[in-house]
């Protein structure tokens, strides 16, 4: 992935990948909110709905660091190291990875999957798409770090729950927050 194909190419290499035929619930997590326009393109009519878990709220037209919080941005600028940022694993203070996942195997595994991710990735535009808007909506908050985002879904009238979990919660507690998703695709589908 590189320059325009950051988000072209990750829509249709996920597509490929993972989607059946029919229609279909995107659900995405963290950073991967700023896939759903390009997604919801590829998608058309079979785009059932939108469901963010503790995700950034898609950008269109803009880049990462016009959706992220100030200091966000500006940590994530300071780790870049030749254009590339450390797995995200190492983005945060000593210990916060342990208070997420505290079972030392599970972490490690964790740590093992995440890239290396050139900071140009942050910086390239989304694409402008709009087609995302008109789909059902939900939003699922499972950290105080994603407040301001389930804050913007319930103004875009969306289905929102909070819950007092933290943002790898699918790890640790993959029972509960799969319920929460059915539970909540099931109430978008109604609306």
């Amino acid at each position: 992935m590189s320059g325009p194909d950051w988000y072209e190419g990750a829509a249709d290499r996920i597509l490929d990948a993972v989607v059946p035929d029919g229609d279909v619930l995107v659900v995405a997590h963290s950073g991967a909110g700023g896939f759903v326009p390009v997604l919801a393109d590829r998608l058309g009519e079979r785009l059932a709905g939108v469901l963010l878990v503790d995700a950034t709220t898609p950008y269109p037209g803009r880049c990462w660091f016009d959706s992220a919080s100030p200091a966000l941005g500006t940590r994530v600028r300071n780790l870049a190291a030749s254009g590339v940022l450390p797995p995200w694993n190492r983005w945060w203070a000593p210990g916060a990875m342990a208070r997420l996942l505290p079972d030392e195997a599970q972490r490690e595994a964790f740590a093992a999957e995440l890239p290396r991710v050139p900071l140009a990735y942050f910086e390239a535009t989304a694409p402008g798409s709009t087609a995302w808007e008109a789909a059902p909506g939900g939003y699922l908050q499972l950290s105080e770090a994603c407040a301001e985002d389930a804050v913007v879904a319930e103004r875009r009238g969306w289905i929102v729950r909070r819950e007092a979990l933290h943002h790898l919660a699918m790890l640790t507690d993959p029972d509960r927050v799969a319920s929460m998703i059915t539970e909540m695709s099931l109430r978008m589908a109604r609306t």
